[in-house]
């Protein structure tokens, strides 16, 4: 096997860490530079030479901004570096570059040391998490440019992580698991189409779904919003249709890269847009209120998201109600295909949802426990990701959900 080439005088640093690194997949639709191609990237035709990029937490007009250097050699065949600032565009990273002189090994900081001028520009464009090419153009002695282009290839990449170049790679670990959603209307009066976008968002995984009913004509449609585009996405057939992105990407759904939310969501035909968000965004749906809440208390309604490819006519809602004198949770099962699904909350089961020939089912959870209900140990709800998973022998996930935060 050929020995991997490192660059210069880090070549026993590298190798140290080349071991550690174990190869992402390789993206099969479009993809976004994300955070995780923070790493060493090698230049596998030259000789011990590349670049360490880092996507660094900071933005520029929306965009992650980005820091490399670049290792190579000077016409003294001494080692040479130059440093790179630049920005993240959808595949590509976009840098000037910068060169130092005249500082002395291990020489004190100093005011009045001005090293560092801009000599030129990297832009480096990826093929997918492993490979990519960089161009270079810069100035070198007496005032001459140079320009070029190089292969690069991973070398090795942060901790523990796993690129998709998805909207996912760049959602925090800490951030709070959440479901947005958004009405889609006609944009012809009189139309009877509607529709609705929801958007599904925790720590491993970004998912968006846009389902549309009563459409007037059955075909492909496309989906829209903010600067991503999916031509013929949608289809729709007897007036219906769905369509789902998912971050990371799996067989059989689009791959999310762009964040929908703060976006007009739209669903188009040849001629023209057919529904539309309007001026309304993704957004937490309004949390229900009884007409008087001294008397009927306080209730919380959403929909479950379908995840599944098997099932993709399951649907699924869940319902949680407190009263002056009881909490009552309720999980409603329909279109799925008769058999018995686990109801899974926070990662633990709290029951089995027989769905009946007719394709429902449903469970009911009360504290104080009632005759017909199930006891409600998992009270409150808020927060938790909830599932439903089944039925045997596949007994993977069809219906998602995470509840909204207290009200």
């Amino acid at each position: 096997m050929k020995k991997s080439r490192v660059f210069g005088r880090l070549s026993s640093f590298l190798l140290v860490f080349a071991w550690l690194f174990s190869a992402a997949p390789a993206i099969a639709n479009d993809f976004v530079v994300t955070r995780y191609f923070s790493g060493i990237w090698d230049q596998p035709k030259q000789e011990s030479q590349g670049i360490i990029l880092q996507i660094i937490d900071q933005e520029e007009d929306g965009n992650p901004k980005a820091v490399a250097y670049w290792f190579t050699y000077g016409d003294d065949l001494d080692t040479s570096w130059y440093l790179a600032v630049g920005h993240v565009e959808n595949e590509q990273v976009i840098m000037d570059l910068y060169t130092a002189y005249g500082v002395g090994f291990m020489e004190d900081e100093s005011p009045d040391v001005q090293p560092v001028n801009a000599t030129g520009t990297l832009v480096l464009t990826f093929k997918n998490c492993n490979h990519g090419t960089a161009a270079y153009e810069l100035t070198i002695d007496e005032g001459e440019a140079e320009q070029g282009e190089f292969e690069i290839k991973r070398l090795a990449g942060l901790y523990n992580s796993r690129c998709s170049g998805g909207l996912s790679d760049n959602t925090p670990g800490h951030g709070k698991p959440l479901m947005l959603e958004v009405a889609l209307e006609p944009v012809i009066e009189g139309s009877d189409a509607k529709g609705k976008a929801r958007f599904w968002e925790r720590a491993d995984r970004s998912d968006l779904h846009v389902s549309v009913e009563h459409m007037m004509d059955d075909g492909l449609y496309g989906i829209r919003y903010c600067e991503a585009d999916y031509p013929d996405a949608l289809d729709v057939i007897n007036g219906e249709g769905a369509a789902q992105f998912r971050s990371p990407q799996v067989e059989n759904l689009l791959h999310l890269t762009k964040d929908p939310r703060d976006c007009t969501i739209e669903v188009y035909d040849g001629v023209g847009v057919v529904l539309t968000s309007g001026d309304d965004v993704l957004a937490e749906k309004e949390k229900g209120h009884g007409k008087d809440k001294d008397k009927q208390g306080t209730g919380v309604e959403i929909d479950m998201l379908n995840v599944s490819d098997a099932y993709p006519e399951a649907e699924g809602e869940l319902k949680y109600q407190v009263k002056p004198d009881s909490t009552e949770f309720e999980v409603e099962v329909e279109d799925a295909p008769p058999g018995s699904y686990a109801f899974i909350v926070a990662g633990m089961e709290e029951g089995q949802i027989e769905v009946t020939p007719s394709g429902k089912g449903k469970l009911k959870f009360s504290d104080p426990q009632e005759d017909d209900k199930l006891p409600l140990t998992f009270a409150p709800p808020w927060d938790k990701i909830m599932e439903i998973r089944g039925p045997a022998p596949e007994e993977t996930n069809i219906l998602e959900a995470t509840f909204p935060s207290e009200p």
